[in-house]
């Protein structure tokens, strides 16, 4: 269990902000006509997809590269797993601060997700196929991280990654122009879902946060 003194406050979620400004877009609080008329309420899109990868994982990846960089932790490189967004984050993220990185990522990626994880990464990045699911590829990278020094970098479980998908929640509440009844959230590993309730606990405690997931993959439920 993480100790409390570890865990993301509002304030370490403000200078994770700070730490990304140079490559995390501030992506549009976009409002959505259809929605709002369906269900006559005023709906919003964070567009997330705007990012340079094309979803938020950049902000957490590159938020905890970046804290290794800045520490003197990343000699021996980065190693991670993924099916496909944090792949992308992680390979953005070391290609700007110039990291080796190794990537594992299941046999049965689509070749366009490894297309985009080989052309976000460039020279400095590896990608290593191995096992049919993401935790055959997660049990290989912590081994890699074991042998080679390299540091893991968790998809979602881990302070810092939080911290930099939080930083989405900042923006949320800087570009509502009222008070934000409810926010919905996709959920998988509970990355994001963890950060967006760090900020609206103490920032917006009135807002009711709901997590969504597929009915057919279900993985927090």
């Amino acid at each position: 269990m993480k100790e409390a003194d570890d865990m993301p406050t509002v304030a370490s979620v403000k200078a994770a902000q700070k730490n990304i400004e140079n490559i995390a877009q501030k992506t549009p609080l976009q409002y959505n006509n259809r929605l709002s008329k369906l269900f006559d309420a005023h709906v919003y899109f964070k567009r997330e997809d705007l990012q340079p990868v094309r979803s938020y994982k950049l902000r957490g990846a590159y938020h905890k590269i970046k804290s290794l960089y800045n520490a003197g932790k990343t000699a021996s490189g980065v190693v991670c797993a993924s099916a496909g967004n944090h792949a992308q984050g992680m390979a953005l993220a070391c290609y700007e601060l110039k990291i080796k990185g190794v990537i594992f990522m299941p046999i049965t990626t689509p070749n366009q997700k490894l297309d985009q994880v080989k052309m976000f990464g460039g020279d400095p990045v590896e990608v290593k196929l191995y096992g049919d699911t993401f935790d055959a590829s997660k049990d290989a990278a912590m081994q890699f991280s074991e042998e080679s020094g390299a540091e893991f970098i968790h998809p979602f479980d881990d302070p810092q990654i939080i911290e930099g998908q939080a930083t989405l929640a900042l923006e949320i509440l800087d570009e509502a122009y009222s008070p934000v009844d409810y926010v919905f959230i996709p959920v998988g590993g509970g990355g994001l879902a963890s950060g967006v309730a760090t900020v609206f606990s103490e920032l917006s405690p009135a807002t009711q946060l709901i997590a969504v997931e597929p009915r057919g993959a279900a993985s927090m439920k």
